[in-house]
C-alpha cells in the first residue's frame, strides 16, 4: 500500500510530480491523466487528449518488444532464452553491448535475427564471422529465416566468399560498392582488407561473431566504430582521451547523444582485450569487451591426511576416471607416475607429448593425466573439458617458500616485521610513517639496524604464527590462486549447466592445510570434509548425473535477467568480484556490472546513496495539508559541485556560492529507470534498516512504472551466502517502515528548520541548527559539565606491596594495611553478549582512541567488502550461521571443547555485528600482504579485531573464576572488594583478558607507593559515553548515533579536551541557554523518548502515520505559529 507522499520527476509521462499511489499502479500523473483507476490504454487515453509525451517513448518500446517477441516465435516456433529476451530489450533501445553467455543460449542466432528484424524496418546491418565458412552458415540459416517471415522476400542478403567464381565476385563488388543490400556478411578479415569502403558506410547494426579476431587489428576497431557513424575525428579524440587517462568516460552514452550513431554488438571475448585501441568501445559506446567467466563451482574439497602411494592408489582406482593428478615437481612426479602404472593405471603427462597424450585423455584412453601444480601450468590454466574432468588430486598443497633470514627475506617479511617493532616504538613510528614506500634494501638495512636478531626471530614468529615455518628457516605460504585454478577444471559450465566436481589434496602438515582452507574461505566461501566424512559412492553418483546432457533438466527459458540497486559504489565492486564481472558498461556517471549466475544475468549497479529528500517550498517545509491528509513532496537531491552544497529545491543556481555546476539524482535516477527496461526484474538492494527500505521505495518510484517487476531485497552481509539468501528471497516493500521514516523525517524538518531559523535569528549566524535529538544531546552535555564541577573530591591510591591498588577516599598517609579474607568462591562468569552499533561504537571510541564517525566509516569498509555482517543494528541476536562461524573457528585452532553457541535473542532478521567468515585477525593482516585484501587499514584490523574477540567469546564456555572478598582496614575504615586472584577454567577468558591479582592472605600489607589527588566523581561525557546515554535513554537510532555527536562538534557547539572529554563551547552553552528556556517542551528528552516510541508503533503498523503526523503538527503549533 502506497503512502500518497508526491515525488518530483517520476511521472512517466510529462517528468512532473505523481504520487507513489500512481507510480505504484504504472500510471501518469492527475495532470496527464485525472483518473487513476484507468491503468489500460492509457496511451490511446493520453493520446486522444493530447497529452502523450514521454509514455510514448516506453509505449513504443514494448510495443516493439512484442513484435520482435512473435518474430522470433514465428521462425522458431519458440519463446526466446532468457538471455535473448535482455539481449532483445537493449537491441530494441539501441544500445552497443557485448553478448556474454555460456555456449548454447543462441548468441549467433540472436544476432542473425536483429539483423533480420532491422531489414524489414528498412536498416542495413553487417555481420562479421571469424571465418568463410561460418559466414557461409549464417548466409544459410537467414535464408531459412526469411523463407518463414511474410514479406521478407524483399530483403537482399550480400555474402562475401573468397571460393567465388569471377563473375560472382564482380557481381558482389559492384553490389557491395553501391550497398545494394539490407545485410552484409563477411569475414573478419574482410573488415581488414576493405576498411577503405567499408569506413565510408553507416551501418544501423554492426554484428561481430568473434570479437577475437576482429582484435587482432587495431585498424579494425576504428573502420568497425567508422562503420556505425563516428568520424576519424571522434575516434582520434577519444583516444587522446585514454591516452591522457581522462577518468570521464561514458559520457556519450545515453540514447539521447548517440541517436544518430548505429549499434555495435560483439560476442565475447574468450582473452582479455589487451592495449589502447578496446577501450575506446567503453569511451564512445559506454560498454568493455566482455569475456564469458563463470566464477561459481559446485566442488566438494577433501583432505587426506596420511600421504602414501598405496593410499593415492587406492584413490584414483575408486575414482576409475576423469583424474587430474597435480605435483609439485616433475622429479616427484615422474617417480609417483611410474609407480601407478606400474600398478595398472592409465596415465599421461605433461610434460613429454602433452599434445598426444591430452587428446588420449580426451578419447577416454588414458584415465589420469598428471601435470605440476604451477599457476600457469598446462593443466592449471586454459583446459575447458568440462564432459571428461571430474576429479583432481593435490599431492601436496601448492605452495610458495620464502626465507625468512634477516639477509635473504623477501620484502613483504622485512615489512611486516618492521611495521609490527614500530608499533612498539613509536617516536620511530613517527618517523618512519610510509614504510611501504621504502626500497627493499632500505627497508632491509633499517630492520638489520635497528632491530636485534633474537627481537627479529620472536617478531617473526609472533606474525606468522599461523603459517608454516620450516626447520631450515622457510615460510611456506599456499599458492592458492593455482589450487582454485586446478580444481577449478573439475567444475565448469557444461550447456546450461554446471558439473559437479571434487578436489582431493593429501596434506600431512595442519597449519599448512589451515592456512590454505581460511583462504579458500576468504575467497570463495568453500569448506572442506575430511576422508572419514566423505562418502565417494555418492559424490561419484552426483558428479557422473551432472554430465549426462548438457541441457538434461534445465530449461534455458527459465534464465532470467535481473537488475540489482545497491547504495554503495564499493558494494557493488564487491559484489561483483566474487561473482567475477563478465563486462562493464558505463552510463553516465554509474558504471554497471554484469555477472553470469546459474539462473541468468545479474546486472550490478548503485544509486550513490540517498535519490530523494523532502523539498523546501511546498506548504510547511515541504509538507502539504490536503482533505486532511498530510502531503510530503520529495524531490531530487543536488549537490553543488563547487562547495558541496546539498540541497532539493528546483534552482537553477547553489543557494549558497551560485555556482551552476549542479550534480542532480535526477540523472542517476533516469539511468536506472532506462537500466530496469532492459531486464525481467529489478531488485533493490539498499541496506538492510528503515533508512534502507525508505531509499528502497524512493527508487522504485522512479523505476516502476518503467518495470512494474520490482521487488526488495536485504543483504545482511556482502558475502556468496548473503547474496545468495538476498536473491532466494525478493519480498515487497515494507511500507509500514517508509512510513516510519517518512514522520521521522518530516518531524526533523518542522522541529529542526523553525528551531534553526530562529537561533540563527537570534544569533546572527546562519551555520547555527538545532532539532529535537541534537538539542537534547547538547543539553546533557551542559549539564553534566554542571554537575561535574560539583563533584571534585579528594582520594588516595596506596600500593601495596604485592601490586594491588587500593583506592580510597579523602587522604591518608598510613604505612601498612590490614587485609582480611572474609569470603573466597568460584564465580562462572557469563559470556558478554556480541556487539549492537552503541556497545561497539562506546567500546571501539575508549579502547582505540578514534572518534564515533570515524569507527562508522571503518565499520560501513568493513561491512561493504564483506568482513562483517550490517554495523546498524540495536540486535545482540547471533544465527545459526554465525554459530557455527565459531564453531569453525574454535575446531581450527584447537579449542573445540569450549564451544558453547549461544542466540542472545529471539529469531528475527536483524543480528549482531560478527565476522562472516571464520577468519581471525591476524590472518587478516596476511590476507593484506598477500593482496588477497585490498585497502585495509590498521585502524580496520583493530576494530576488526574487538568485533571478532567479542563475538567469539560470546559463542564459548563461561570462565570460572576465583574470587575473594577482601576487607581492608585502615584506621577507622573499612573497605570491601570483591578481587578476582584465578582462572579455574578458562573460557571465553582464552579471547577477551581480566586483570587477574595475586592471591590475599590475612595480614597487613605495606604500603610501597602512595598518591593523593583531586577527581571527580560524576564524569563528564566522551564520545563512548555519550553513546552508551543515547542508546539507554532510548534517543536517536544506530543509523544516527555517530552523525549526531558529529554535528554537535560541526556546528562549534562542543569540543574534545587533552583528556577527549567532550565539552559545551561558550556558544553551545548559550544556544542551549536560549533553546531550553524558549523552547524547551521541544527538546527535552521526554518528549524525545516519547517521539522514538511513535515511530516504532508506526513502524510496527499499529497507528495511521497520518494520525502520528496530525498529532505532532497540533503539538508544534505554538512553535510554528510563532
Amino acid at each position: 500500500m502506497a503512502t500518497g507522499a508526491k515525488y518530483y520527476h517520476s511521472c512517466i509521462n510529462c517528468g512532473g510530480i505523481n504520487t507513489d499511489t500512481r507510480n505504484e499502479k504504472g500510471l501518469p500523473c492527475e495532470k496527464c491523466l485525472e483518473d487513476d483507476h484507468l491503468t489500460e490504454n492509457v496511451f490511446e487515453l493520453l493520446k486522444g487528449r493530447g497529452l502523450l509525451k514521454d509514455y510514448q517513448i516506453y509505449w513504443n518500446f514494448h510495443q516493439s518488444y512484442k513484435m520482435f517477441e512473435k518474430f522470433f516465435e514465428l521462425i522458431f516456433h519458440k519463446p526466446m532464452t532468457g538471455y535473448q529476451r535482455t539481449w532483445a530489450r537493449r537491441f530494441l533501445l539501441s544500445k552497443s553491448f557485448t553478448l556474454v553467455a555460456p555456449t548454447g543460449v543462441g548468441k549467433t542466432t540472436f544476432g542473425l535475427v536483429a539483423s533480420l528484424f532491422s531489414a524489414l524496418h528498412g536498416k542495413k546491418s553487417a555481420l562479421v564471422f571469424p571465418t568463410i565458412s561460418l559466414a557461409q552458415q549464417s548466409f544459410e540459416k537467414l535464408n531459412q529465416f526469411k523463407s518463414k517471415i511474410k514479406n521478407a522476400d524483399a530483403i537482399r542478403i550480400l555474402l562475401f566468399n573468397s571460393s567465388m567464381t569471377k563473375s560472382e565476385k564482380e557481381e558482389f563488388e559492384q553490389r557491395f560498392l553501391s550497398q545494394d543490400f539490407e545485410i552484409l556478411i563477411v569475414s573478419s578479415q574482410f573488415i581488414s582488407k576493405r576498411k577503405d569502403v567499408l569506413s565510408k558506410m553507416f551501418f544501423n547494426l554492426v554484428f561481430v561473431d568473434d570479437v577475437d579476431a576482429i582484435l587482432k587489428s587495431s585498424k579494425n576497431i576504428d573502420t568497425l566504430l567508422q562503420m556505425i557513424g563516428f568520424s576519424e575525428d571522434e575516434i582520434e579524440k577519444a583516444t587522446e582521451r585514454l591516452k591522457n587517462k581522462n577518468k570521464e568516460n561514458g559520457q556519450n552514452t545515453n540514447l539521447n547523444t548517440l541517436k544518430d550513431k548505429g549499434m555495435l554488438i560483439v560476442s565475447s571475448a574468450t582473452a582479455k582485450p589487451q592495449g589502447l585501441k578496446p577501450l575506446l568501445f567503453r569511451e564512445l559506446l559506454g560498454f568493455e569487451i566482455g569475456r564469458f567467466t563463470f566464477n561459481i563451482r559446485n566442488i566438494t574439497n577433501i583432505r587426506i591426511k596420511k600421504k602414501s602411494r598405496e593410499k593415492l592408489l587406492e584413490i584414483i582406482n575408486i575414482l576409475k576416471d576423469g583424474i587430474l593428478l597435480f605435483v609439485n615437481t616433475e622429479e616427484e612426479g615422474k617417480e609417483i607416475v611410474k609407480f601407478l602404472a606400474e600398478n595398472g593405471v592409465k596415465i599421461g603427462t605433461t610434460w613429454s607429448n602433452f599434445d598426444e597424450e591430452f587428446e588420449l585423455f580426451k578419447e577416454g584412453k588414458l584415465n589420469v593425466i598428471c601435470g605440476v601444480s604451477s599457476y600457469y601450468g598446462k593443466l592449471i590454466r586454459g583446459i575447458d573439458l568440462p564432459e571428461r574432468i571430474k576429479y583432481c588430486i593435490f599431492w601436496e598443497t601448492p605452495s610458495f617458500r620464502f626465507s625468512v633470514d634477516m639477509d635473504k627475506a623477501p620484502r613483504f617479511v622485512l615489512e611486516r616485521v618492521f611495521v609490527e617493532y614500530l608499533e612498539d616504538h613509536p617516536k620511530l613510528k613517527e618517523y618512519f610513517k610510509n614504510v611501504e614506500t621504502l626500497q627493499t634494501e632500505k627497508l632491509r638495512q633499517l630492520v638489520l639496524k635497528y632491530i636485534s636478531a633474537e627481537s627479529y626471530n620472536k617478531i617473526v614468529q609472533e606474525i606468522f604464527s599461523h603459517l608454516k615455518i620450516t626447520d631450515d628457516g622457510k615460510l611456506v605460504i599456499p599458492d592458492v590462486p593455482t589450487y582454485i585454478q586446478g580444481s577449478g577444471r573439475t567444475s565448469r559450465m557444461f550447456g546450461m549447466r554446471l558439473t559437479k566436481g571434487v578436489s582431493i589434496l593429501f596434506e600431512e602438515d595442519d597449519t599448512i592445510f589451515e592456512s590454505l582452507k581460511s583462504r579458500l574461505m576468504f575467497l570463495l566461501d568453500e569448506e572442506w570434509m575430511d576422508e572419514s566424512e566423505a562418502n565417494f559412492e555418492s559424490l561419484m553418483v552426483e558428479v557422473e548425473e551432472s554430465r549426462k546432457s548438457r541441457n538434461e533438466g534445465f530449461n534455458v527459458n527459465d534464465t532470467k535477467s535481473r537488475l540489482m540497486i545497491v547504495e554503495s559504489p564499493t558494494k557493488a565492486d564487491t559484489i561483483s568480484k566474487f561473482l567475477e564481472k563478465a563486462s562493464t558498461r558505463r552510463y553516465g556517471k554509474l558504471s554497471v556490472y554484469e555477472s553470469i549466475t546459474p539462473e541468468g544475468i545479474l546486472l550490478i549497479t548503485a544509486s550513490k546513496g540517498h535519490v530523494y529528500d523532502l523539498e523546501t517550498k511546498k506548504g510547511l517545509h515541504g509538507v502539504e495539508f490536503h482533505d486532511g491528509k498530510f502531503i510530503p513532496y520529495y524531490n531530487s537531491i543536488k549537490r553543488c559541485t563547487k562547495c558541496y552544497t546539498q540541497f532539493t529545491d528546483e534552482l537553477d543556481s547553489c543557494p549558497k556560492c551560485a555556482s551552476n555546476t549542479i550534480d542532480d539524482k535526477k540523472e542517476i535516477l533516469k539511468t536506472l529507470r532506462e537500466l530496469a527496461l532492459e531486464v525481467d526484474e529489478v531488485l533493490i538492494a539498499t541496506d538492510p534498516d528503515v533508512e534502507g527500505e525508505k531509499i528502497s521505495w524512493d527508487i522504485s518510484q522512479y523505476i516502476k512504472p518503467a518495470n512494474s517487476n520490482t521487488k526488495r531485497i536485504e543483504m545482511h552481509e556482502i558475502t556468496r551466502y548473503g547474496l545468495d539468501s538476498a536473491l532466494k528471497n525478493p519480498r515487497q516493500f515494507n511500507t509500514n517502515l517508509v512510513k516510519s521514516q517518512i514522520v521521522r523525517r518530516i518531524e526533523d524538518r518542522w522541529v529542526g528548520f523553525e528551531l534553526s531559523s530562529k537561533l540563527q535569528e537570534n544569533f546572527q549566524s546562519y551555520n547555527l541548527s538545532a532539532g529535537r535529538v541534537q538539542s537534547t544531546i547538547l543539553g546533557w552535555i551542559v549539564e553534566r559539565e554542571k554537575e561535574y564541577a560539583k563533584s571534585e573530591r579528594t582520594f588516595t591510591m596506596l600500593k601495596l606491596e604485592n601490586g594491588y591498588n587500593l583506592e580510597i577516599e579523602g587522604e591518608e598517609e598510613c604505612k601498612r594495611v590490614k587485609a582480611e579474607v572474609v569470603d573466597q568462591k568460584i564465580e562462572e562468569i557469563p559470556a558478554p553478549a556480541p556487539f549492537s552499533t552503541s556497545s561497539l561504537l562506546s567500546l571501539a571510541s575508549q579502547k582505540l582512541n578514534l572518534g564515533v564517525q570515524q569507527i562508522m566509516e571503518i565499520l560501513q569498509f568493513l561491512f561493504e567488502h564483506g568482513f562483517i555482517t550490517y554495523h546498524r543494528t540495536d540486535s545482540t541476536r547471533i544465527s545459526v550461521t554465525g554459530q557455527n562461524i565459531a564453531r569453525m573457528f574454535l575446531e581450527k585452532v584447537g579449542k573445540k571443547e569450549l564451544f558453547l553457541p549461544r542466540n542472545f535473542g529471539d529469531e528475527g532478521a536483524h543480528e549482531a555485528i560478527r565476522p562472516v567468515k571464520p577468519i581471525s585477525p591476524e590472518e587478516l593482516k596476511e590476507l593484506v600482504y598477500e593482496k588477497y585484501a585490498q585497502g585495509v587499514s590498521q585502524n580496520h584490523i583493530k576494530v576488526y579485531q574487538l568485533i571478532f574477540n567479542r563475538f567469539l567469546s560470546s559463542q564459548m564456555k563461561n570462565p570460572k573464576v576465583l574470587f575473594q572478598k577482601v576487607c581492608f582496614k585502615i584506621a577507622d575504615k573499612e573497605i570491601v572488594k570483591d578481587i578476582p586472584v584465578k582462572i579455574e577454567e578458562e573460557g571465553w577468558l582464552h579471547f577477551l583478558s581480566m586483570q587477574i591479582y595475586p592471591l590475599f592472605e590475612n595480614k597487613d600489607y605495606s604500603v610501597t607507593d602512595r598518591r593523593s589527588y583531586k577527581k571527580h566523581t560524576i564524569q563528564l561525557y566522551t564520545q563512548a559515553s555519550l553513546i552508551d546515554e543515547m542508546k539507554q535513554k532510548n534517543i536517536g537510532r544506530p543509523s544516527t548515533y555517530a552523525k549526531m555527536v558529529e554535528t554537535l562538534f560541526k556546528r562549534g557547539y562542543v569540543f574534545e579536551d587533552s583528556f577527549r572529554r567532550i565539552r559545551a563551547t561558550s556558544l553551545g552553552k548559550k544556544v542551549y541557554s536560549y533553546l531550553s528556556l524558549k523552547y524547551g517542551e521541544y527538546v527535552n528528552e521526554q518528549t524525545t523518548r516519547e517521539l522514538e516510541k511513535l515511530m516504532d508503533i508506526v513502524e510496527e503498523g499499529k497507528r495511521d502515520y497520518q494520525e502520528i503526523l496530525s498529532e505532532l503538527f497540533n503539538d508544534l503549533k505554538n512553535l510554528l505559529e510563532n
